[in-house]
């Protein structure tokens, strides 16, 4: 599925979305734009067809991560480190088991790899919201806090690799 992805814009429909969790509704409807234009996230949407009705949504901002919560395999600086956020990831009702959401958070991903070439980030951080969520990211290769398992890092490196795997295997 090839998914047409904007940053979201007055045009955007967003009467109407539900992806199941009222929180990230809300969010959509009343504060994706605020944070957006107040420079704390941007918030990147899938589109329908019609180009306005939102399928999906990815919001991504800059952050860090104290690495004494991740577990010591992941040999991190003492410090904290660089890291793009992902902040919420939804999908409409309607489009879910399509590949929205998949796409947005490669979308999202990507972003980050082409960010790294430009400035230093160590990997990609999501709070996941729940143990379902958070099943999701771990396949998907993220490491989970020691003290906070919903907080999950995908180190820049793991995606490189993943990325370059997918290269020579197409």
């Amino acid at each position: 599925m090839g998914l047409r992805i904007e940053v979201l814009g007055v045009a955007h429909r967003r009467d109407g979305f539900n992806c199941g969790e009222t929180a990230l509704n809300e969010f959509l409807s009343h504060l994706a734009g605020q944070q957006q234009r107040r420079g704390l996230g941007k918030t990147y949407v899938a589109l329908a067809e019609d180009g306005a009705t939102i399928m999906g949504f990815v919001t991504v901002s800059a952050g860090q991560v104290v690495t004494a919560e991740f577990p010591s395999a992941l040999k991190l600086p003492r410090y904290p480190v660089p890291v793009p956020r992902i902040g919420r990831l939804a999908v409409d009702r309607r489009y879910q088991g399509l590949g929205v959401g998949n796409g947005l958070l490669g979308f999202a991903l990507n972003l980050a790899r082409d960010w790294s070439a430009h400035v230093g980030l160590h990997g990609v951080a999501v709070e996941a919201k729940h143990d379902k969520a958070r099943a999701y990211y771990l396949r998907l290769g993220f490491q989970a806090g020691v003290d906070d398992p919903l907080h999950l890092l995908l180190p820049l490196g793991t995606l490189t690799r993943a990325s370059t795997q997918r290269g020579k295997s197409q």
